[in-house]
């Protein structure tokens, strides 16, 4: 019950977040520790890189990965869009490369440790239980087909009472007595019509 109320509150919490205009990121590195720890969950504001300040800490993609580093320089050169140089507290040197971002920038407002680690890990394991119960339901309809319902291919039959046993052998027929019985018949349907 304590699990199921965490990750109601933990669900509603992110839907807060994200109702107030703001985004989460999981801190996969430990460059900004101790502030921000490894496993962290991030929550950034949207904002333009003109409204960004020398000692803030910022969210931005950087070669395909979402990093969270602090600017330690900001090139005023072009003041609509200006390039930031950045690093990471725990880091000795700075970012090889400056970064500017045309359109915005998260600006770090609040992290929740170890909360990363959590996301991930209902990620995957979400993910592991809906492809489980695809794959149960499609083993299902499987069987249903192969196997059908049983009880509605079967004929329906009234109870019968006790009759003896019929005998498995096959029965023999006289031709000449199928012969006669068919003229007898045969006679009696004419016998009417052939009169008048």
């Amino acid at each position: 019950m304590a699990l199921a109320v965490a990750l109601f509150s933990t669900c509603l919490g992110l839907v807060a977040i994200r109702v107030m205009g703001m985004g989460t990121f999981v801190v996969t590195g430990s460059s900004m520790e101790p502030g921000i720890q490894k496993g962290a969950l991030v929550i950034v504001k949207p904002a333009s890189p003109t409204t960004v300040s020398r000692g803030d800490i910022i969210t931005f993609e950087h070669y395909g990965q979402m990093t969270t580093h602090r600017v330690i320089a900001i090139d005023p050169s072009n003041a609509a869009s200006p390039t930031f140089t950045t690093k990471g507290d725990a880091n000795t040197v700075a970012d090889p490369e400056p970064v500017h971002f045309p359109g915005q920038v998260g600006i770090y407002r609040a992290s929740i440790p170890l909360l990363g680690y959590a996301i991930v890990y209902a990620q995957a394991y979400w993910r592991l239980a809906l492809t489980s119960l695809a794959a149960l339901a499609f083993l299902f309809c499987g069987a249903m087909l192969v196997f059908g319902n049983t009880r509605a291919m079967r004929p329906r039959t009234r109870r019968q009472t006790a009759q003896p046993a019929r005998s498995a052998q096959p029965a023999m027929i006289d031709p000449e007595e199928l012969w006669a019985s068919h003229m007898g018949w045969l006679r009696e349907a004419t016998a009417g019509q052939i009169a008048t």
